[in-house]
Protein backbone atom coordinates (compact mmCIF):
# COMPACT_ATOMS: atom_id res chain seq x y z
CA UNK A 1 0.00 0.00 0.00
CA UNK A 2 2.72 2.10 0.37
CA UNK A 3 4.07 5.05 -2.04
CA UNK A 4 7.75 4.11 -2.48
CA UNK A 5 10.20 7.07 -1.43
CA UNK A 6 11.87 6.98 -4.99
CA UNK A 7 8.36 7.44 -6.81
CA UNK A 8 7.56 10.27 -4.16
CA UNK A 9 11.02 12.25 -4.57
CA UNK A 10 10.51 12.22 -8.38
CA UNK A 11 6.90 13.40 -8.18
CA UNK A 12 7.77 16.13 -5.98
CA UNK A 13 10.88 17.09 -8.36
CA UNK A 14 8.50 17.36 -11.10
CA UNK A 15 6.12 19.37 -8.57
CA UNK A 16 8.64 21.67 -7.71
CA UNK A 17 10.21 22.25 -11.72
CA UNK A 18 6.70 22.44 -12.91
CA UNK A 19 7.29 20.07 -15.32
CA UNK A 20 3.93 19.95 -16.16
CA UNK A 21 1.00 22.30 -16.39
CA UNK A 22 -0.22 21.30 -12.87
CA UNK A 23 -3.45 23.08 -13.21
CA UNK A 24 -4.77 21.07 -15.33
CA UNK A 25 -2.87 17.86 -15.71
CA UNK A 26 -2.14 15.08 -13.10
CA UNK A 27 1.60 14.45 -11.97
CA UNK A 28 2.26 10.89 -13.42
CA UNK A 29 4.29 8.89 -10.81
CA UNK A 30 1.82 9.55 -8.04
CA UNK A 31 -1.40 9.11 -9.90
CA UNK A 32 0.50 5.69 -10.98
CA UNK A 33 1.42 4.65 -7.61
CA UNK A 34 -1.83 5.85 -5.80
CA UNK A 35 -4.12 4.05 -9.29
CA UNK A 36 -2.10 0.85 -8.62
CA UNK A 37 -3.07 1.10 -4.47
CA UNK A 38 -6.62 1.28 -5.28
CA UNK A 39 -6.66 -0.99 -7.75
CA UNK A 40 -5.11 -3.55 -5.43
CA UNK A 41 -7.71 -2.79 -3.24
CA UNK A 42 -10.83 -3.31 -4.82
CA UNK A 43 -9.51 -6.39 -7.30
CA UNK A 44 -8.95 -8.80 -4.33
CA UNK A 45 -13.13 -8.67 -3.90
CA UNK A 46 -13.26 -9.92 -7.15
CA UNK A 47 -10.25 -12.93 -7.22
CA UNK A 48 -12.44 -15.74 -7.64
CA UNK A 49 -15.22 -14.35 -9.30
CA UNK A 50 -15.13 -14.18 -13.21
CA UNK A 51 -18.85 -13.22 -12.91
CA UNK A 52 -18.65 -9.20 -12.67
CA UNK A 53 -15.72 -8.64 -14.66
CA UNK A 54 -17.02 -5.53 -16.36
CA UNK A 55 -18.60 -4.50 -13.04
CA UNK A 56 -14.67 -4.82 -11.68
CA UNK A 57 -13.42 -2.64 -14.34
CA UNK A 58 -15.95 0.14 -13.76
CA UNK A 59 -14.86 0.66 -10.04
CA UNK A 60 -11.06 0.39 -11.44
CA UNK A 61 -12.15 2.94 -13.98
CA UNK A 62 -13.58 4.80 -11.09
CA UNK A 63 -10.34 4.34 -9.23
CA UNK A 64 -8.34 6.36 -11.91
CA UNK A 65 -10.35 8.96 -11.66
CA UNK A 66 -10.42 9.84 -7.76
CA UNK A 67 -6.51 9.07 -8.23
CA UNK A 68 -6.73 12.01 -10.35
CA UNK A 69 -8.56 14.33 -8.24
CA UNK A 70 -6.60 12.75 -5.03
CA UNK A 71 -3.36 13.78 -6.89
CA UNK A 72 -4.66 17.09 -8.06
CA UNK A 73 -5.40 18.51 -4.60
CA UNK A 74 -1.87 17.32 -3.39
CA UNK A 75 -0.09 18.81 -5.94
CA UNK A 76 -1.98 21.95 -5.80
CA UNK A 77 -1.81 22.53 -2.05
CA UNK A 78 2.45 21.94 -2.66
CA UNK A 79 2.84 24.58 -5.50
CA UNK A 80 0.48 26.78 -3.33
CA UNK A 81 4.04 27.12 -1.08
CA UNK A 82 6.79 27.43 -3.74
CA UNK A 83 7.08 31.39 -2.47
CA UNK A 84 8.35 32.44 0.14
CA UNK A 85 6.28 35.74 1.37
CA UNK A 86 8.46 38.17 -0.50
CA UNK A 87 7.91 36.46 -4.09
CA UNK A 88 10.76 34.26 -4.27
CA UNK A 89 10.66 30.35 -5.38
CA UNK A 90 12.16 28.68 -1.68
CA UNK A 91 15.15 26.45 -2.14
CA UNK A 92 14.12 22.78 -2.94
CA UNK A 93 15.05 21.45 0.26
CA UNK A 94 13.20 24.42 2.07
CA UNK A 95 10.28 23.55 0.37
CA UNK A 96 10.20 20.27 0.57
CA UNK A 97 10.29 20.45 4.60
CA UNK A 98 7.62 22.73 3.84
CA UNK A 99 4.91 20.05 1.92
CA UNK A 100 6.03 17.13 3.88
CA UNK A 101 3.18 17.33 6.01
CA UNK A 102 0.94 17.32 3.00
CA UNK A 103 2.95 14.36 1.47
CA UNK A 104 2.90 12.27 4.91
CA UNK A 105 -1.04 13.06 5.64
CA UNK A 106 -1.78 12.15 1.97
CA UNK A 107 0.50 9.02 1.32
CA UNK A 108 0.62 7.84 4.37
CA UNK A 109 -2.64 7.60 7.23
CA UNK A 110 -5.10 9.00 4.95
CA UNK A 111 -4.14 6.81 2.64
CA UNK A 112 -4.32 4.11 5.14
CA UNK A 113 -7.78 4.91 5.73
CA UNK A 114 -9.04 5.00 1.98
CA UNK A 115 -7.16 2.23 0.66
CA UNK A 116 -9.00 0.17 3.88
CA UNK A 117 -12.39 1.38 3.16
CA UNK A 118 -11.76 0.70 -0.23
CA UNK A 119 -10.93 -2.69 0.45
CA UNK A 120 -15.22 -2.55 2.37
CA UNK A 121 -16.75 -0.81 -0.30
CA UNK A 122 -15.53 -3.47 -3.03
CA UNK A 123 -16.24 -6.02 -1.36
CA UNK A 124 -19.84 -4.75 -0.38
CA UNK A 125 -20.50 -3.77 -4.30
CA UNK A 126 -19.00 -7.75 -4.71
CA UNK A 127 -21.69 -8.84 -2.42
CA UNK A 128 -24.48 -6.54 -4.12
CA UNK A 129 -23.49 -8.46 -7.16
CA UNK A 130 -24.15 -11.36 -5.92
CA UNK A 131 -27.44 -10.70 -3.89
CA UNK A 132 -29.04 -9.70 -6.91
CA UNK A 133 -28.09 -12.81 -8.74
CA UNK A 134 -29.65 -14.53 -6.30
CA UNK A 135 -32.83 -12.53 -5.25
CA UNK A 136 -35.12 -14.97 -6.76
CA UNK A 137 -33.82 -17.67 -3.76
CA UNK A 138 -32.83 -15.02 -1.16
CA UNK A 139 -34.83 -11.69 -1.40
CA UNK A 140 -34.06 -9.71 1.77
CA UNK A 141 -31.17 -8.66 3.14
CA UNK A 142 -29.85 -8.94 6.83
CA UNK A 143 -27.89 -5.76 8.45
CA UNK A 144 -24.91 -7.44 9.86
CA UNK A 145 -23.46 -6.12 13.36
CA UNK A 146 -19.81 -4.43 12.70
CA UNK A 147 -16.51 -6.46 13.15
CA UNK A 148 -14.24 -3.78 14.60
CA UNK A 149 -12.73 -4.05 17.72
CA UNK A 150 -14.79 -0.82 18.89
CA UNK A 151 -17.68 0.07 16.64
CA UNK A 152 -19.26 3.37 16.08
CA UNK A 153 -22.03 3.87 17.60
CA UNK A 154 -24.46 5.00 14.30
CA UNK A 155 -25.35 1.96 12.99
CA UNK A 156 -25.50 0.09 15.83
CA UNK A 157 -29.60 0.12 15.81
CA UNK A 158 -29.70 -1.16 12.54
CA UNK A 159 -27.56 -4.61 13.56
CA UNK A 160 -30.38 -7.45 12.28
CA UNK A 161 -32.61 -5.30 10.93
CA UNK A 162 -33.49 -7.29 7.50
CA UNK A 163 -35.64 -5.79 4.58
CA UNK A 164 -35.94 -6.62 0.92
CA UNK A 165 -33.79 -5.85 -1.43
CA UNK A 166 -35.23 -3.58 -3.33
CA UNK A 167 -36.41 -1.35 -0.25
CA UNK A 168 -36.47 2.23 0.06
CA UNK A 169 -34.34 1.45 3.05
CA UNK A 170 -30.90 0.36 1.50
CA UNK A 171 -31.02 3.72 -0.38
CA UNK A 172 -31.28 5.88 2.74
CA UNK A 173 -28.81 3.82 4.88
CA UNK A 174 -26.27 1.33 4.11
CA UNK A 175 -22.93 -0.40 5.58
CA UNK A 176 -19.69 1.71 4.07
CA UNK A 177 -21.43 5.10 4.33
CA UNK A 178 -18.73 5.60 7.19
CA UNK A 179 -15.39 5.87 6.25
CA UNK A 180 -13.60 2.53 7.85
CA UNK A 181 -17.07 0.69 8.88
CA UNK A 182 -17.19 -2.70 9.39
CA UNK A 183 -20.66 -3.35 8.93
CA UNK A 184 -21.97 -5.81 5.95
CA UNK A 185 -25.04 -7.48 4.64
CA UNK A 186 -25.86 -10.57 4.07
CA UNK A 187 -28.61 -12.26 1.74
CA UNK A 188 -31.46 -14.64 3.32
CA UNK A 189 -34.71 -15.96 3.32
CA UNK A 190 -35.88 -14.42 7.07
CA UNK A 191 -38.89 -12.55 7.29
CA UNK A 192 -38.34 -9.14 7.06
CA UNK A 193 -38.37 -6.78 10.41
CA UNK A 194 -39.69 -3.34 10.93
CA UNK A 195 -37.42 -0.14 11.01
CA UNK A 196 -36.20 0.86 14.05
CA UNK A 197 -38.40 3.18 15.93
CA UNK A 198 -35.84 5.44 16.26
CA UNK A 199 -34.42 5.27 12.74
CA UNK A 200 -33.44 9.27 11.03
CA UNK A 201 -32.52 9.49 7.74
CA UNK A 202 -28.17 10.43 8.59
CA UNK A 203 -26.19 11.74 5.57
CA UNK A 204 -23.77 9.46 4.40
CA UNK A 205 -19.88 11.01 5.14
CA UNK A 206 -18.35 12.95 2.16
CA UNK A 207 -17.18 10.44 -0.63
CA UNK A 208 -19.09 7.75 0.24
CA UNK A 209 -22.42 8.72 -0.64
CA UNK A 210 -24.39 6.06 -3.21
CA UNK A 211 -24.17 1.99 -2.96
CA UNK A 212 -21.12 1.19 -4.71
CA UNK A 213 -22.88 -2.26 -5.54
CA UNK A 214 -24.93 -0.20 -7.70
CA UNK A 215 -22.86 2.81 -8.90
CA UNK A 216 -19.88 1.21 -10.08
CA UNK A 217 -17.71 3.99 -8.24
CA UNK A 218 -15.45 3.18 -5.16
CA UNK A 219 -16.13 6.40 -3.63
CA UNK A 220 -18.65 9.16 -4.55
CA UNK A 221 -17.80 12.40 -6.04
CA UNK A 222 -18.93 14.69 -3.12
CA UNK A 223 -15.50 13.60 -1.81
CA UNK A 224 -13.62 16.90 -0.72
CA UNK A 225 -11.00 16.21 -3.39
CA UNK A 226 -13.47 16.84 -6.05
CA UNK A 227 -15.04 20.09 -8.04
CA UNK A 228 -18.39 21.45 -6.07
CA UNK A 229 -19.56 22.31 -9.82
CA UNK A 230 -18.42 21.81 -13.67
CA UNK A 231 -17.33 25.36 -13.40
CA UNK A 232 -14.94 25.24 -10.28
CA UNK A 233 -13.10 22.25 -12.08
CA UNK A 234 -9.83 22.52 -13.87
CA UNK A 235 -10.34 19.89 -16.32
CA UNK A 236 -13.42 21.10 -17.60
CA UNK A 237 -12.82 22.68 -20.94
CA UNK A 238 -15.02 22.49 -23.49
CA UNK A 239 -15.31 25.01 -26.29
CA UNK A 240 -17.31 27.55 -26.54
CA UNK A 241 -20.22 26.48 -27.94
CA UNK A 242 -20.57 23.44 -25.60
CA UNK A 243 -19.65 25.68 -22.62
CA UNK A 244 -22.64 27.86 -23.25
CA UNK A 245 -24.83 25.23 -23.97
CA UNK A 246 -23.77 23.43 -20.51
CA UNK A 247 -24.63 27.01 -18.62
CA UNK A 248 -28.10 27.03 -20.51
CA UNK A 249 -28.76 23.59 -19.88
CA UNK A 250 -27.86 23.70 -16.10
CA UNK A 251 -25.16 20.96 -16.55
CA UNK A 252 -24.80 18.43 -13.50
CA UNK A 253 -21.45 17.57 -11.86
CA UNK A 254 -20.85 13.87 -13.28
CA UNK A 255 -17.33 13.25 -12.23
CA UNK A 256 -17.36 9.44 -13.17
CA UNK A 257 -18.34 9.81 -16.80
CA UNK A 258 -16.86 13.32 -17.85
CA UNK A 259 -14.87 13.00 -20.87
CA UNK A 260 -12.40 15.79 -19.76
CA UNK A 261 -10.87 13.97 -16.88
CA UNK A 262 -10.94 10.80 -18.91
CA UNK A 263 -8.93 12.98 -21.48
CA UNK A 264 -6.75 14.53 -18.98
CA UNK A 265 -6.14 10.66 -17.75
CA UNK A 266 -5.44 8.90 -21.39
CA UNK A 267 -2.47 11.51 -21.69
CA UNK A 268 -0.71 10.00 -18.86
CA UNK A 269 -0.63 6.45 -20.22
CA UNK A 270 1.06 3.89 -18.78
CA UNK A 271 4.55 3.02 -16.48
CA UNK A 272 5.15 6.88 -16.82
CA UNK A 273 4.37 7.55 -20.20
CA UNK A 274 2.09 10.66 -21.12
CA UNK A 275 0.09 10.19 -24.32
CA UNK A 276 1.36 13.28 -26.59
CA UNK A 277 -1.04 12.84 -29.55
CA UNK A 278 -3.65 9.96 -30.53
CA UNK A 279 -4.48 10.17 -34.26
CA UNK A 280 -7.94 9.06 -36.61
CA UNK A 281 -6.57 5.98 -37.28
CA UNK A 282 -5.71 4.94 -34.10
CA UNK A 283 -2.41 5.52 -33.52
CA UNK A 284 -0.53 6.88 -30.69
CA UNK A 285 2.15 8.64 -29.15
CA UNK A 286 3.74 8.17 -26.06
CA UNK A 287 6.11 9.94 -24.11
CA UNK A 288 8.02 9.17 -20.83
CA UNK A 289 7.92 11.65 -17.98
CA UNK A 290 11.78 11.35 -17.83
CA UNK A 291 12.81 11.77 -21.78
CA UNK A 292 15.52 13.60 -22.08
CA UNK A 293 14.24 16.20 -24.11
CA UNK A 294 17.00 18.63 -24.11
CA UNK A 295 19.50 16.32 -25.89
CA UNK A 296 20.68 17.55 -29.07
CA UNK A 297 18.58 14.71 -31.71
CA UNK A 298 15.58 14.88 -29.34
CA UNK A 299 13.73 16.74 -32.04
CA UNK A 300 14.72 14.24 -34.29
CA UNK A 301 13.51 11.43 -32.44
CA UNK A 302 10.20 13.15 -31.44
CA UNK A 303 9.78 13.68 -35.42
CA UNK A 304 10.37 10.22 -36.60
CA UNK A 305 8.41 9.28 -33.72
CA UNK A 306 5.03 11.09 -34.97
CA UNK A 307 5.88 10.11 -38.39
CA UNK A 308 5.61 6.27 -36.88
CA UNK A 309 2.40 7.39 -34.68
CA UNK A 310 0.62 8.62 -38.15
CA UNK A 311 0.91 5.60 -39.96
CA UNK A 312 -1.13 4.43 -37.25
CA UNK A 313 1.68 2.64 -34.69
CA UNK A 314 1.89 2.90 -31.05
CA UNK A 315 5.20 4.53 -30.23
CA UNK A 316 7.06 5.45 -26.90
CA UNK A 317 9.91 7.54 -26.46
CA UNK A 318 11.86 5.76 -23.86
CA UNK A 319 14.03 7.13 -20.78
CA UNK A 320 17.18 6.44 -19.95
CA UNK A 321 17.38 4.54 -16.90
CA UNK A 322 19.99 2.91 -14.61
CA UNK A 323 19.43 -1.27 -15.07
CA UNK A 324 18.75 -2.36 -12.00
CA UNK A 325 16.13 0.16 -11.39
CA UNK A 326 12.63 -1.52 -11.32
CA UNK A 327 11.45 1.01 -13.75
CA UNK A 328 14.31 -0.64 -15.98
CA UNK A 329 12.62 -3.89 -15.99
CA UNK A 330 9.33 -2.51 -16.48
CA UNK A 331 9.86 -0.55 -19.38
CA UNK A 332 12.89 -2.78 -21.00
CA UNK A 333 12.40 -6.00 -19.18
CA UNK A 334 11.99 -7.85 -23.12
CA UNK A 335 15.66 -6.77 -23.79
CA UNK A 336 16.67 -8.42 -20.46
CA UNK A 337 18.97 -11.42 -20.91
CA UNK A 338 19.53 -10.44 -24.33
CA UNK A 339 22.51 -8.78 -25.84
CA UNK A 340 21.29 -5.48 -25.43
CA UNK A 341 20.33 -5.45 -21.58
CA UNK A 342 21.41 -2.60 -19.64
CA UNK A 343 20.61 -0.59 -22.96
CA UNK A 344 17.99 2.28 -23.05
CA UNK A 345 16.82 2.47 -26.62
CA UNK A 346 15.31 5.48 -28.02
CA UNK A 347 11.72 4.57 -28.69
CA UNK A 348 9.39 1.62 -28.92
CA UNK A 349 7.29 1.40 -32.05
CA UNK A 350 4.45 -1.91 -31.52
CA UNK A 351 6.12 -3.18 -28.94
CA UNK A 352 9.54 -2.94 -30.81
CA UNK A 353 12.67 -0.83 -29.67
CA UNK A 354 14.35 1.39 -32.06
CA UNK A 355 17.45 3.49 -31.59
CA UNK A 356 18.41 6.62 -33.58
CA UNK A 357 21.51 8.25 -34.71
CA UNK A 358 22.24 11.30 -35.87
CA UNK A 359 26.06 13.33 -36.08
CA UNK A 360 28.26 15.99 -34.72
CA UNK A 361 29.33 18.62 -37.02
CA UNK A 362 31.00 18.95 -39.47
CA UNK A 363 30.01 16.38 -41.71
CA UNK A 364 31.88 13.25 -43.18
CA UNK A 365 31.21 10.14 -44.92
CA UNK A 366 32.62 8.22 -42.32
CA UNK A 367 30.23 9.20 -39.56
CA UNK A 368 27.65 6.61 -41.26
CA UNK A 369 29.64 3.96 -40.16
CA UNK A 370 30.20 5.46 -36.61
CA UNK A 371 26.15 6.17 -36.73
CA UNK A 372 25.67 2.30 -37.55
CA UNK A 373 28.19 1.11 -34.66
CA UNK A 374 27.20 3.23 -31.95
CA UNK A 375 23.30 2.74 -32.77
CA UNK A 376 23.57 -1.06 -33.28
CA UNK A 377 25.49 -1.03 -29.66
CA UNK A 378 21.85 -0.24 -28.69
CA UNK A 379 19.54 -2.38 -30.39
CA UNK A 380 19.39 -3.91 -33.70
CA UNK A 381 17.07 -1.69 -35.67
CA UNK A 382 18.24 1.15 -36.15
CA UNK A 383 17.63 4.99 -37.95
CA UNK A 384 20.35 7.01 -38.60
CA UNK A 385 20.60 10.75 -39.94
CA UNK A 386 21.38 10.95 -43.28
CA UNK A 387 20.35 14.92 -43.96
CA UNK A 388 23.29 15.70 -45.79
CA UNK A 389 22.90 13.38 -48.56
CA UNK A 390 25.31 10.51 -48.49
CA UNK A 391 24.80 8.00 -51.21
CA UNK A 392 22.75 5.29 -50.93
CA UNK A 393 25.88 3.04 -52.49
CA UNK A 394 27.95 4.22 -49.30
CA UNK A 395 25.42 3.72 -46.74
CA UNK A 396 24.84 0.03 -48.10
CA UNK A 397 28.77 -0.82 -47.98
CA UNK A 398 28.60 0.20 -44.80
CA UNK A 399 25.73 -1.94 -44.28
CA UNK A 400 27.49 -5.09 -45.94
CA UNK A 401 30.64 -4.81 -44.08
CA UNK A 402 28.47 -5.19 -40.46
CA UNK A 403 25.68 -7.95 -41.24
CA UNK A 404 28.24 -10.99 -39.99
CA UNK A 405 29.90 -8.82 -37.18
CA UNK A 406 28.45 -10.76 -33.97
CA UNK A 407 28.13 -8.21 -31.77
CA UNK A 408 26.35 -5.87 -34.46
CA UNK A 409 23.09 -7.77 -35.73
CA UNK A 410 21.36 -6.40 -38.29
CA UNK A 411 17.43 -6.38 -38.68
CA UNK A 412 16.28 -3.08 -39.34
CA UNK A 413 17.80 0.28 -40.60
CA UNK A 414 15.78 3.28 -41.72
CA UNK A 415 17.31 6.79 -42.73
CA UNK A 416 15.81 9.94 -41.85
CA UNK A 417 16.60 12.42 -44.37
CA UNK A 418 14.82 16.10 -44.77
CA UNK A 419 12.00 15.36 -42.03
CA UNK A 420 11.06 12.02 -43.41
CA UNK A 421 12.03 8.21 -42.68
CA UNK A 422 11.95 5.59 -44.78
CA UNK A 423 13.04 1.94 -44.80
CA UNK A 424 16.32 0.61 -46.23
CA UNK A 425 17.46 -2.42 -45.44
CA UNK A 426 15.24 -5.55 -43.33
CA UNK A 427 16.01 -9.13 -42.77
CA UNK A 428 18.54 -9.06 -45.48
CA UNK A 429 16.84 -6.88 -48.17
CA UNK A 430 17.95 -3.54 -49.40
CA UNK A 431 14.69 -1.00 -50.46
CA UNK A 432 15.32 1.74 -52.58
CA UNK A 433 14.04 5.16 -51.97
CA UNK A 434 10.57 5.58 -53.96
CA UNK A 435 9.97 8.84 -52.38
CA UNK A 436 7.67 7.89 -49.83
CA UNK A 437 7.47 7.08 -45.89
Amino acid sequence: MEISESVLRKALENIYKKKFNVDTDIEPHLFEALRDVFNKATDGAFAASDHDRDFQQQLRHSNDVFSAFKVHRMQNDMVARLMDSNGNLKPFKQWLKDVLPIASHQCGAWLKTEYDTAVLRAHQAADWQQFQRESDVLPNLKWMPSTSLHPGEDHRHYWGVIRPINDKFWNEHRPGDRWNCKCSLSSTDEPITPVPDNDEVSQPQAGLTGNPGMTGETFSDDHPYFPKSCQDCDFYRPDLKNRLKNLFTNRVKDCYSCPYIDKCIDRLGTDGFKLERKYPNGGTLYIHSDADKDKNDYKAILTIARIFAKEGKTVRITPRLHHKSEEYRSIYGSLIGTRYERKCPDFQVDGVFYEYEGFIKPWNKKKVGRMLSHGLDQSSRIIIDNTKGCSERFIRKQIMARIHLPKQAIDEVWIYEKGNVRLFYKDGTFYKNNGGN
